[in-house]
């Protein structure tokens, strides 16, 4: 009888959930089930709050680029992330280990690959030697694209407190999808303790180094390709293009004819 009873009341529980959706519960998921309900009120609750403080990421003013200026233009692709970092939440790991966990109470001003590409096109900006840069939807005419991948951004406590920051780059051909080139940059920042006050200045100075190896690095390649060629490429392919889909082909300087005699 007490068996039946128990039975019965427990084919009738269910746990509201805050989207309206009734969990059935009943037999061993019980207890795991009222665990889940209460980590969700308790997410539920950490959201509603909000974080206390909101920080943001430096961008570096000079870079040193030995390239001469060039009329390329480049857009920044929006940063791949797994979703550990693909948040506005600040990481920490235990020696770069697999497990993050995240400072209470603070976040980036956006998610944290947003941040970095807005502050990656301030710095190519920042050289002074591209025609132009811009993120997807900016309507700019590019001639190649840089895209990145955040593989760490974090702060790693493991006895030698550091902030850490790896990020691969590769350069692409807008016209071909053919690579240019690729590279990984990695910096890393020692910091006096682990408070959020000492990781922000750390992971700042970890990612204007990445920044500017990145800058560098692209500017330089890019500028060692030469205009003639891609203008080439560019009319090539716009000969296979049906009109309206053509683009501008690059412009080449001719060279001036010297002067006829006039006798």
């Amino acid at each position: 009888m007490f068996d039946k009873d128990v039975t019965g009341r427990l084919g009738k529980l269910r746990v509201a959930l805050v989207s309206g959706l009734e969990l059935g519960v009943f037999g061993s998921t019980l207890q795991n089930c009222v665990v889940g309900a209460v980590l969700l009120s308790g997410l539920a609750g950490c959201g509603a709050s909000g974080p206390d403080a909101l920080y943001g990421l430096t961008a570096p003013r000079e870079v040193s680029v030995q390239a001469r200026s060039s009329d390329y233009q480049v857009l920044v692709a929006s940063p791949i992330a797994l979703q550990a970092l693909d948040t506005s939440n600040i990481a920490v790991t235990q020696g770069g280990g697999p497990v993050y966990s995240y400072f209470p109470k603070v976040a980036w001003t956006d998610t944290l690959p947003r941040v970095f590409q807005a502050k990656l096109v301030e710095t190519l900006e920042n050289t002074g030697k591209l025609r132009g840069v811009s993120q997807p939807g900016q309507g700019l005419l590019i001639d190649y694209q840089l895209q990145t991948t955040l593989r760490a951004f974090e702060l790693q406590v493991d006895g030698r407190d550091k902030a850490y920051v790896e990020v691969a780059a590769r350069i692409v051909d807008d016209r071909d999808g053919r690579s240019i080139g690729m590279r990984v940059f990695a910096a890393s920042v020692p910091t006096s303790g682990q408070a959020v006050d000492d990781a922000i200045p750390a992971l700042n100075s970890a990612s204007d180094n990445v920044l500017a190896q990145i800058a560098g690095w692209s500017v330089n390649t890019i500028s060692r390709i030469p205009r003639a060629r891609a203008a080439a490429k560019r009319a090539e392919l716009n000969s296979k293009e049906p009109g309206g889909n053509r683009q501008v082909a690059a412009v080449v300087p001719s060279r001036a004819k010297p002067a006829e005699k006039v006798e």
